[in-house]
């Protein structure tokens, strides 16, 4: 019997039924995700700096054990091993672990693009009788650099950022939190300029209300003072100049790769990017859609013929091009995967299933944008009108649509983000397109009214969880199977937080009405980003990052080697970890408590600090002279402290020895000599000093201080039975 190993568990039923369709009967079992992996962290790197391999891998769970007992008896058993893991770097790292235990001549290796009868089909077809060892030595050298970009530069962060709680590093994640924290500061930094300019109110023969903007040459023109456009004189009448029409096809947006889809998703269903992600592997797994992380808007010809016939169907042959709409890949892409888009259904019966259950959103939003894809363009009248008044210009411009095209198609779409955005320019409120009334060239128009509109710039926007996936993606910083990952842990950690943006005036209980949030970096990550810029450049330069990806593409490619790759990032890094290691720690505003005694003998200039924590649900004082590092002693005072203040230093009134603070479990205090010849306890009150104990009015020697069962404190002679009242720092009415 055959044996097939899957990833993903959910998997698993479909692969089997669909082999066994195609007369390829199998046992299927799934590895769920990776087996092995490195250690837990505090087990340290477990990199070896001279091969760049991991000195261990472990079961990466609980269960991960008896999974790998479980293959290892199932491939010993099965006549031939079909490895058919994702077709990413990811799954090629495992199917690498698997292969290791597989014999010689037993293994193969299939990838399905898609989980359909047809995907099957197509990879059981193409099986291959090696892995690609390339792929997998990219994984294995990214797995090893961000191990020991997170273990070594964690450990810094945590000698040198003592006060701060719950802080990491990581080679994707610092320089996405610097990219929030930067965008931020340049957001609140921003000073807005305000301009003015002119909009003409005019009325046509034919009727309509219109407005036209005042032109300086071809740009509009702007006044930098309110009263400069108050001055602007209101023509009498206006003239049409020249009137020019332009006929416009508009081509449909390419079907969705992994990072349009997370930013249209959010925007159009409201969806963070945890979602996003979850729902498209869902539906691959389902075997709705093709594989979702991928950089590619390739589609292949039969998904073309398909979605097509499909256009033709539902909305009529019109809204089928002459030709199949064709796209040009990034220069970035991979291109390895096609686009996400639908499997094509194996029955008709198929499309109206994925059109119900809590996918079908998705589902919906992915088929249109891909049958839009397809679709023939919108074709739309583009007039631009120009009116002389009083020896000024002005322009207007007017858009009739003669053809909804790919727009009929694609009912529920959102933009993604600009490859850039420019704030050189000023962001204008400006009357949307529309069309203009019938005009004639030399027609008089009337004027209705003239306007200022005020013209204000505004500063980048805050990212949100798409803009930021959407800026990484254009620095070239992670890949798509990177992604989804990214944005989750800066939010889990609480470094980011998403707040309504401060211009949303939309105020309703209705989720999706409500505005995209924005990341806002809490104050722990302006902190932490600083840090990291400083001892850690590498891990925050955007360019840097980018480059060691596009070195893991050149390892994938079989252009350099995985240790070539590794060894010189570690090169760079091991440079700066040696020079992090002598930063001075930065503490917590820890308030002074006075001179420390210690160095004031010693002619150091050193001060006493409140050191404060907890350990469990205890919380813990002292005071520390702040000469001392957790690197070098080099004063070593310590004293007690109370509610941040310092404990006086008490004598023995026996050896004139100071004595120990003691906070009794009752609640009281008390003072300890352990230079007597036999350990002293004296009571103090409930500033710390010392209380005398009183005499016994019979014997005249010194009573003892203690409570009785009930709890309540007294002090007694216990020779004569004499007994006074008390309180649990002594006080007595002797």
């Amino acid at each position: 019997m055959q044996l097939l190993i899957l990833e993903s568990p959910n998997k698993v039923k479909d692969v089997q039924k669909y082999a066994s369709q195609l007369g390829q009967p199998c046992t299927v079992m799934a590895t769920c995700g990776h087996i092995l992996d490195l250690p837990p962290m505090n087990r340290g790197a477990c990199i070896d700096l001279k091969t760049f391999a991991p000195t261990e891998l472990v079961p990466r769970d609980a269960a991960g054990e008896r999974r790998i007992a479980a293959l290892r008896k199932a491939i010993s058993q099965a006549t031939r091993v079909i490895v058919a893991t994702d077709p990413d770097r990811e799954g090629e790292a495992i199917a690498a672990e698997i292969w290791t235990w597989i014999p010689a001549g037993k293994g193969c290796r299939a990838t399905f693009e898609e989980i359909t009868l047809r995907g099957v089909e197509r990879g059981l077809s193409n099986i291959q009788t090696d892995i690609k060892r390339p792929s997998a030595d990219a994984a294995a050298a990214r797995r090893v650099i961000d191990r020991l970009a997170g273990w070594h530069a964690t450990a810094t962060v945590f000698a040198k950022l003592r006060h701060l709680k719950g802080v990491s590093a990581g080679r994707l994640q610092s320089a996405a939190l610097r990219l929030v924290v930067d965008r931020f500061r340049e957001h609140q930094d921003f000073r807005p300029a305000t301009t003015y300019g002119i909009r003409l109110k005019l009325t046509a023969g034919s009727g309509g209300l219109f407005t036209a903007r005042l032109l300086d040459g071809d740009e509009p023109k702007v006044f930098p003072t309110l009263a400069e456009a108050k001055a602007f004189p209101k023509p009498s009448s206006a003239v049409v100049a020249s009137l020019t029409s332009n006929r416009k096809n508009q081509k449909p947006r390419p079907p969705f790769e992994a990072t349009s889809w997370l930013q249209v998703a959010q925007k159009a269903l409201h969806l963070s990017i945890r979602e996003a992600s979850f729902l498209t592997q869902a539906l691959f797994e389902e075997g709705k859609t093709t594989y979702p992380r991928t950089d590619s808007v390739r589609v292949s010809a039969d998904a073309i013929d398909w979605a097509r016939g499909e256009i033709a169907r539902r909305f009529g042959q019109k809204y089928v091009p002459a030709l199949p709409v064709e796209y040009k890949e990034s220069s970035a892409a991979q291109g390895a995967h096609e686009a996400i888009r639908p499997t094509i259904p194996h029955e008709s019966s198929d499309l109206a299933a994925r059109a119900a259950g809590p996918l079908a959103e998705a589902y919906a939003l992915i088929e249109a944008r891909f049958l839009a894809s397809q679709a023939a363009a919108r074709i739309v009248d583009e007039t631009k009108a120009i009116f002389a008044a009083d020896g000024a210009k002005y322009e207007a411009r007017g858009q009739v649509e003669i053809f909804d095209g790919w727009r009929r198609v694609l009912t529920t779409d959102a933009a993604e983000e600009p490859d850039k955005i420019d704030t050189a320019k000023p962001s204008r409120t400006e009357e949307e397109s529309s069309a203009l009334p019938s005009l004639q060239t030399g027609e008089a128009l009337a004027v209705v009214d003239l306007e200022i509109v005020p013209i204000t710039t505004k500063p980048k926007p805050l990212f949100t969880q798409a803009s930021l996936v959407a800026e990484l993606k254009r620095l070239g910083i992670g890949r798509p199977s990177t992604y989804p990952t990214i944005v989750p842990l800066l939010l889990a950690r609480s470094w980011v937080t998403e707040t309504a943006p401060a211009d949303s005036k939309t105020k309703t209980k209705n989720k999706k009405a409500d505005a995209t949030p924005v990341l806002v970096p809490a104050p722990v990550a302006f902190e932490l980003a600083d840090f990291l810029s400083s001892a850690f450049p590498s891990l925050v330069d955007y360019s840097f990052t980018a480059a060691m990806e596009e070195q893991l593409d050149q390892v994938e490619a079989t252009k350099l080697s995985r240790h070539q790759v590794a060894s010189s990032w570690w090169l760079r890094f091991h440079h700066e970890l040696e020079a992090a290691k002598t930063i001075r720690p930065r503490l917590a505003d820890r308030p002074d408590l006075g001179s420390c005694p210690k160095c004031e003998g010693e002619g150091r200039a050193g001060r006493l600090r409140l050191i404060t924590g907890s350990k469990g649900d205890r919380r813990y004082e002292f005071a520390a002279c702040d000469q001392d590092t957790k690197e070098k002693q080099v004063c070593g005072y310590t004293s007690t402290t109370d509610g941040g203040l310092l404990i006086p230093r008490t004598q023995c009134p026996d050896c004139g020895t100071a004595m120990r603070p003691v906070r009794r479990r009752d609640g009281g205090h008390s003072l300890v000599c352990s230079n007597c010849p036999e350990t002293r306890w004296f009571v103090a009150d409930a500033k710390w000093a010392l209380v005398r104990a009183p005499k016994c009015p019979k014997c005249s020697q010194p009573m003892n201080h203690r409570p009785n069962q009930n709890g309540e404190f007294f002090w007694g002679c216990f020779t004569c039975k004499v007994f006074l009242d008390s309180d649990p720092f002594g006080a007595h009415g002797a």
